[in-house]
């Protein structure tokens, strides 16, 4: 489907969308030269350097910490508010598994910085399909890992460390959240997932919504055929079922039991193919005794609080999931 989404979109949101390169058309990410030329123009505007948002309160500095094989460092991203109250996110970013690195979501990890007064730490994990599941999984889990070793040091608080992220990088934070469960630790505190990508199998009623250049329902059976290596459209049951018990690492939707995962606060875009499956997941965890906290934008689309930032909705946005890290990671939530 092309054009605008299904349903009445907030107006100033319309107004964000309609100034995108690609107003008007569906985002589709089928093939390598695509990829390749999306990666390019993020890397062109970030060498712009002056164009990256700044804020006088939190200081930024990269650092590169041990891999998941000995001759590998991954880069992680590290933001330290001016009022640090020793709390910590790992944040993975959104991009679909294919597309993104560490400096494409700098206004939302300084806000959430700044606003929650945590470390924020966000990893440049791999990207498919060049390294498809379960790289960028076992990736997120070496950046937590060294974030909670070396606690002391970055004056975080072991018993307040959440993981977090938007989209893909969102599906990634959830999935940690079961790894970390499953090899019994690290311990989390808290999961921010912001319109999580969860489920492989593209079968909710939220996937037959118009689709925006943003995000699609074609760019999200490109994006899992890239991170998973069959497309979804290639048979029955969706692409992560070949993974047997290893599925729910890859797609979260497919996890049986979510007791004993942390506390969480989904974000959905009413308008967003992803909506139902975040709304399941929330469902999902409430039903297993973890406390959850819902909340659907009316008349926003997929990755309206990035391109919509300075909108009234979009600001409305990030500050609820600012609201939602400060009271979870405060020093009296331990």
């Amino acid at each position: 489907m092309n054009g605008p989404p299904s349903g009445t979109v907030d107006p100033e949101l319309a107004h964000a969308l309609g100034r995108l390169p690609e107003a008007g058309t569906e985002a589709r990410l089928e093939d390598m030269r695509l990829i390749r030329a999306l990666r390019d123009t993020l890397a062109m505007m970030e060498a712009l350097g002056a164009k990256l948002p700044t804020h006088p309160d939190v200081h930024v500095e990269n650092v590169h910490v041990p891999g998941r094989t000995p001759d590998r460092t991954l880069l992680v991203r590290l933001y330290r508010p001016a009022a640090h109250h020793g709390g910590a996110l790992l944040f993975l970013h959104g991009g679909a598994f294919v597309l993104g690195d560490v400096y494409v979501e700098e206004e939302r990890c300084q806000h959430l910085a700044a606003g929650a007064g945590v470390l924020v730490a966000s990893v440049d994990y791999a990207l498919a399909p060049e390294e498809p599941f379960p790289a960028a999984l076992e990736d997120a889990y070496c950046g937590l890992s060294w974030l909670v070793a070396e606690a002391p040091g970055l004056g975080v608080d072991r018993r307040r460390v959440a993981v977090g992220g938007s989209s893909a990088g969102a599906g990634l934070a959830a999935a940690l959240s079961l790894m970390a469960r499953e090899r019994a630790g690290p311990g989390l505190a808290f999961q921010l997932l912001v319109y999580p990508m969860l489920d492989d199998r593209l079968a909710t009623t939220s996937m037959g919504l118009a689709g925006t250049p943003l995000f699609s329902r074609a760019a999200a059976a490109d994006a899992w055929g890239h991170y998973l290596g069959s497309s979804p459209e290639a048979g029955q049951g969706g692409p992560a079922a070949r993974l047997g018990r290893h599925a729910h690492l890859a797609a979260p939707a497919r996890a049986a039991d979510l007791g004993g995962l942390p506390p969480a606060y989904v974000l959905v875009a009413e308008l967003d193919p992803l909506r139902d499956e975040g709304i399941d997941y929330a469902r999902k965890l409430t039903n297993a005794g973890v406390p959850c906290e819902l909340h659907l934008f009316p008349g926003t689309y997929h990755g309206f609080d990035i391109v919509g930032s300075r909108t009234a909705v979009g600001r409305r946005a990030l500050e609820e999931q600012t609201e939602a890290l400060a009271r979870a990671l405060s020093p009296g939530a331990s």
